[in-house]
C-alpha cells in the first residue's frame, strides 16, 4: 500500500519524465478508482507511463470525468 505523498511523488516523476504536470494526470486523466488501485499499488509505474503517453497523444481529454474534449490550455 502506498501513501498519498507516494503517489503524488510518482505523478511528480512520471510528469517531469514526459513533460506533463502531475495536476493535470491527476485531475483529468485519473479516475477515482485509478487513484484507490495507485494507492492500493495496483497501477504500476510502467503501465501508469504509457497510459499518460496514450492519454497526451489523444490530446489529454478529461477522461476522469467524461468528457473526450481536448485540453485547451487558456
Amino acid at each position: 500500500m502506498r501513501t498519498k505523498d507516494e503517489c503524488k511523488r510518482l505523478l511528480s516523476k512520471i510528469g517531469l519524465k514526459i513533460g506533463v504536470s502531475p495536476i493535470l494526470i491527476s485531475t483529468r486523466l485519473l479516475s477515482d478508482e485509478d487513484k484507490k488501485d495507485m494507492l492500493n499499488g495496483d497501477l504500476s509505474l510502467e503501465i501508469l507511463e504509457l497510459h499518460v503517453k496514450m492519454w497526451m497523444a489523444n490530446g489529454m481529454p478529461d477522461y476522469a470525468h467524461g468528457n473526450t474534449d481536448y485540453f485547451r490550455n487558456q
